[in-house]
């Protein structure tokens, strides 16, 4: 039973629409053609040639057909093309899972209280004994085995965790008070119920710059009551 001493992938870029305009440059050298001396005629008067002078090149088709070819290479490398696959903004940083109350963040202690118990939650409902045992100190870690871990939490999930207070116990210790609803089958629960309301205290030691969970003193009980 329970005890508690608890981006889409960016999109692809669209392919570059390359053949509209080599259609169009195609279809004009074919018109350009068909017409004959006629175009030929109209290029020369607004270059101000004489048709005469060259009449014998008229039905040469290279002229007119070598820009057509270098066009499309042209179109390959305009930058609008690639605009509307801008790679999304980095996705934002998850918020904090655990609550505080105002008394509780004036405390000295409140931003490593929150980081350890953000873990202590997180490897709870994960049902990871290493990162849970990681957070007990000497004591704890033999007072909770990892069969006690696995029959205590097996189907327990935590959740509206909120750290209520937090006092100082000497020699750099804290007492961190903590409110949540936890989750459960209810024949794994402690009172029989699929939803529990607690209230628990835990006992934390400084180690290592930060703190991990300590044995309660002695009468310590836990406070919960039936929220299902």
């Amino acid at each position: 039973m329970d005890y508690y001493a608890e981006p889409d992938p960016d999109p692809q870029p669209p392919s570059p629409r390359r053949g509209g305009s080599g259609l169009m440059i195609a279809a004009i050298v074919v018109l350009v053609l068909a017409a004959g001396g006629g175009a030929f005629a109209v290029v020369s008067s607004l270059t101000g040639n004489s048709t005469g002078e060259h009449s014998s090149s008229q039905p040469t088709p290279a002229a007119p057909t070598q820009p057509a070819s270098s066009v499309p290479a042209a179109t390959t490398t305009a930058p609008a093309s690639h605009t509307p696959t801008a790679s999304p903004s980095a996705s934002k940083t998850a918020a904090s899972t655990v609550a505080m109350s105002p008394s509780a963040a004036a405390s000295h202690a409140a931003a490593r209280v929150r980081t350890l118990l953000e873990r202590y939650f997180a490897a709870i409902n994960a049902h990871n004994y290493a990162a849970y045992s990681s957070l007990l100190d000497a004591q704890m870690q033999l007072n909770n085995p990892q069969s006690k871990f696995a029959s205590g939490y097996a189907t327990t999930r935590d959740s509206a965790e909120k750290i209520t207070s937090i006092a100082d116990t000497g020699a750099g210790g804290v007492a961190a008070t903590v409110t949540f609803t936890s989750h459960q089958n209810p024949a794994d629960s402690i009172n029989n119920s699929s939803c529990t309301a607690w209230t628990i205290t835990l006992y934390l030691q400084p180690q290592n710059g930060s703190y991990v969970i300590g044995v309660p003193p002695a009468g310590y009980r836990s406070v919960h009551q039936d929220c299902s």
